[in-house]
């Protein structure tokens, strides 16, 4: 029989939950903004056979609202409402949270939908920018919330804890830097300007949103929730402060190298390389001592969502790494006529790793991640619900076939038709799982646990507006 663990023992909680408004803000985000549009957008690729179908504009709004929405919106209501239960506090500036969601959820969807418009007009440039910097403070107000919590933790700050400070570092840093970059672009006197603001620019702002941000929040968490809930062997402070030293360091040197290659040469090609190293080696030894993909203490619905994830993660860096045999190997030998090949990139591939990371392995974890600690919020028993095959077999799929031909595409046009499809079974399983966790959200939370003094808890509401839970 399933055995449910809680992830704490005592926690304090402010009601109403914060965390779901933000969950589900996240929900309808990629259900319309995200996977939606990117499905559609997919569709549109596969029926002109190129990925240069689309405009700049539209690809870029796209992918803002799926750092912004999908995966911003998740983290902040995680860091709300999980942080504070992990660390046995109350939040602090609960209204500055509530706050931030409505700039976040205003910003990203001003912000998306100007920049695709912007196109058509150039008027819509400046509320999208104007949105963007409502992001900017919503972020802003996130990392105040989150220190001033975290300074009022008896424990204090834990070695942990400094995987999302680096994270919401990160998140900030690139708020700023797509602010500036997407102004840049609007102000492009004309398309040589534009592309070679393209090709600069951008590499390095999707490194730092996906491996500064998201995996990085991501390790952090996983370090936390995972040998609790699974029985994984915990991870050494020295080991851990390594690894995020380690990952850190190689993403700036990632960042600098890819400005770098282009601004003083391609000799700066090296550095990127051996950052990518670097990065992928600290990665893998840090995850490999969990025991993930071994013998298990305890095993829940989420569990195979985790270890589908990080195989997912370990893919991604090993194509990166392949990159360099890739390019200058593989095409040139098997498709010499390739535009990959004669241009020296192949934007099929890279974005295959992109892919691989951001839904593999990002979206994956959120799905498995929410789906286990969402009951527990709602003190709903993890036995009672579904295992949620059907969104994990649908977007693992989906994944595999976007990354499988996606790359294909470099050697067979046909690719691009099976390409189409991917897009179209990651939005179906996203929705399935989308619906059920929404529907858990609106079901009425459970009584305070009789083991609490109802006397002390009905002071402690009274006097703070909040409760305690034991869990």
């Amino acid at each position: 029989m399933a055995v449910s663990v809680p992830l704490i023992e005592k926690a304090v909680r402010c009601e109403p939950p914060l965390y779901r408004p933000f969950f589900r803000a996240g929900i309808a985000v990629v259900l319309t903004l995200g996977a939606a549009w990117g499905a559609l957008l997919l569709v549109r690729i596969a029926w002109a056979g190129s990925f240069t179908a689309i405009g700049l504009q539209e690809v870029n709004a796209h992918g803002h609202a799926q750092i912004f929405g999908w995966v911003g919106l998740f983290v902040m209501g995680f860091a709300y409402y999980g942080l504070p239960r992990l660390k046995q506090v109350e939040l602090a500036h609960p209204s500055l949270a509530r706050l931030s969601l409505w700039l976040m959820g205003g910003g990203l969807v001003v912000r998306s939908v100007c920049q695709a418009a912007v196109v058509a007009w150039a008027g819509f440039g400046l509320p999208a920018v104007l949105a963007s910097v409502a992001e900017i403070a919503a972020i802003g107000i996130l990392v105040w919330v989150v220190l001033a919590t975290l300074r009022n933790a008896e424990a204090g700050l834990e070695f942990l804890d400094y995987y999302v400070l680096a994270a919401l570092g990160w998140f900030l840093v690139q708020a700023i830097y797509g602010t500036v970059y997407f102004t840049a672009t609007l102000l492009a006197p004309g398309r040589d300007e534009l592309l070679g603001l393209v090709a600069t620019w951008q590499g390095p702002l999707r490194e730092i949103q996906i491996h500064g941000f998201a995996m990085l929040m991501i390790l952090g968490v996983s370090q936390r929730v995972l040998p609790p809930l699974y029985g994984l062997r915990r991870p050494s402070a020295a080991r851990s402060l390594s690894a995020l030293v380690g990952i850190n360091g190689a993403l700036v040197g990632v960042v600098t190298g890819l400005l770098l290659m282009r601004l003083a040469g391609h000799a700066w090609a090296g550095l990127w390389y051996l950052s990518v190293l670097a990065m992928a080696a600290a990665t893998v030894a840090l995850v490999r001592r969990w025991g993930l993909f071994g013998p298990v203490e305890r095993s829940n619905r989420s569990l195979k969502y985790v270890r589908a994830a990080y195989a997912w993660l370990f893919i991604s860096l090993a194509m990166l790494v392949a990159l360099p045999l890739y390019q200058f190997g593989l095409l040139p030998w098997l498709a010499p006529e390739s535009e990959a090949a004669s241009i020296g990139f192949s934007h099929a591939y890279y974005g295959a790793i992109r892919h691989t990371v951001t839904v593999g392995y990002v979206s994956l974890m959120i799905m498995g991640v929410a789906a286990r600690m969402v009951p527990e919020f709602q003190d709903i028993r993890q036995e009672s619900l579904g295992r949620l095959w059907t969104p994990f077999l649908l977007v693992n799929t989906g994944c595999a076939i976007r990354v499988v031909s996606q790359t294909w595409t470099d050697f067979a046009a046909p690719a691009f038709a099976v390409t189409g499809v991917s897009g179209l079974l990651e939005l179906t399983g996203l929705a399935v799982w989308g619906v059920h966790l929404w529907r858990l959200m609106s079901r009425p939370k459970a009584a305070i646990s009789p083991s609490i003094d109802e006397r002390d808890a009905a002071r402690h509401c009274e006097a703070s507006r909040c409760s305690v839970l034991s869990v």
